[in-house]
């Protein structure tokens, strides 16, 4: 049985629903909602209602990941798990990860509508702090599902005020049961907007996505010597900010050469932070992405010999520390071919794209066969307010999805899929 066409209302509606003031929408048009924030229960409170509506039984588990489930024909085979994140970074925008979870709420809707059973059950996800703006690090609830942190881990992380995310998911009704937690499955499959141009520079709505690059992050603490900024001039100082600049500027000119490996320093920390006070330590963090994990470790032992040269000349120590990191993960073949023939099957054209942003899905292919589509983004603007996908690559995306979902969840094995027709 095929479904119907995505229903645009109904996708309208929930995309403003999760984009409302009360849950983090901002005057800018986009939305800020932190993880385990007033704003994500609002969030929360809005996923369960909409679940429940449409038939799902919901249950939280112990680092606040929800999981909205659609019964299957077989109560002992392994669900089909769809969905993304609601939480945001602060300011950002209204499609990003909350896309993935409005189409996968719109899936089980088209099913409820065509009267579909499916023989697995469906496991709606709404993962939290894929983001990791708040309680780093990034897509830590799926983390924990994959075994890469254990739940006391998570809930022992910190936000910038030292405030636990155990505390705060306590707090806001949303600490669950270690028992609900998602460990194995059948596959998965999220959407999720590009971040990036390829597809708006193609002028197409959707891409099936490859792989998910490596992603390392790293800390650097630069220490050089204080004082008062009237006292030695820049030939007598140890300045600890000034070395980290030249850092940061060798790292993006050495990306440059290569022409391959994104380099991006988003933070930095200086002490003791005063106007007429010579820095004695400035600490940043660096994100590195290459198509391996292998490749961005040789890549950053070049770079970290240059930050060694650099603090040499300058007169200071400089101290690096491994943050976080995932290694290039490739998605599932037979999932990745059914898109596609899915999309031809609707005269939907799709390009193959890798990833060069984690998401929780890439977490999720330690735990089994899992798979991705991209939807358009204007200009490739994300992680702002102006964040954009154009309606009509929403509403392709969704169609492509909800067709593709049908078909997985129906299947006795991946082997045995048919091609979407």
């Amino acid at each position: 049985m095929r479904l119907g066409a995505p229903n645009e209302e109904r996708l309208r509606r929930w995309m403003e629903a999760f984009a409302s003031a009360d849950a983090g929408g901002t005057p800018g048009g986009g939305v800020s909602r932190p993880a385990a924030s007033d704003v994500d229960r609002v969030a929360r409170d809005r996923f369960r209602s909409i679940a429940e509506e449409l038939g799902l039984e919901v249950r939280v588990d112990d680092v606040g990941n929800m999981f909205a489930r659609r019964s299957g024909r077989d109560p002992e085979a392994l669900p089909l798990v769809i969905g993304s994140h609601l939480d945001t970074v602060v300011p950002g925008g209204r499609f990003d990860g909350i896309l993935g979870v409005v189409v996968a709420l719109e899936t089980v809707a088209l099913m409820n509508d065509a009267d579909m059973e499916t023989l697995h059950p469906i496991d709606v996800a709404n993962w939290t702090g894929e983001e990791g703006a708040r309680f780093p690090p990034s897509m830590l609830g799926s983390a924990v599902s994959a075994g890469l942190l254990t739940g006391e881990e998570a809930r022992d992380c910190v936000d910038a005020d030292g405030i636990r995310l155990g505390d705060e998911l306590s707090r806001i009704g949303y600490l669950g049961e270690p028992r609900n937690r998602l460990t194995e499955f059948f596959a998965a499959l999220e959407v999720h907007i590009e971040q990036g141009v390829i597809l708006d520079e193609a002028e197409l709505d959707v891409a099936v996505v490859e792989t998910i690059r490596a992603v390392q992050w790293y800390r650097v603490r630069v220490t050089g010597t204080g004082g008062h900024a009237g006292g030695p001039g820049p030939e007598g100082r140890k300045e600890a900010l000034v070395a980290a600049a030249r850092m940061i500027a060798a790292g993006r000119d050495r990306a440059v050469e290569t022409g391959r490996v994104r380099t991006t320093v988003g933070t930095i920390q200086v002490a003791p932070g005063s106007n007429n006070v010579v820095p004695h330590e400035a600490t940043f963090n660096i994100d590195l992405r290459d198509e391996t994990g292998e490749a961005v470790e040789a890549y950053f032992a070049g770079l970290a010999e240059v930050f060694r040269g650099i603090a040499d000349e300058e007169g200071v120590q400089v101290d690096i520390e491994h943050v976080w990191g995932i290694p290039g993960l490739p998605f599932d073949a037979s999932l990745k071919e059914l898109f596609r023939t899915t999309a031809e099957a609707r005269g939907i054209e799709t390009i193959s794209i890798d990833g060069n942003i984690g998401h929780d899905s890439a977490n999720l292919t330690l735990i089994g066969p899992t798979a991705m589509l991209f939807t358009r983004t204007t200009k490739g603007l994300s992680h702002r307010e102006d964040e954009h996908a154009p309606w009509e690559s929403v509403v392709a995306t969704a169609d492509l999805f909800a067709q593709a979902a049908a078909v997985v969840a129906n299947a006795e094995t991946l082997e045995s899929i048919a091609v979407g027709r």
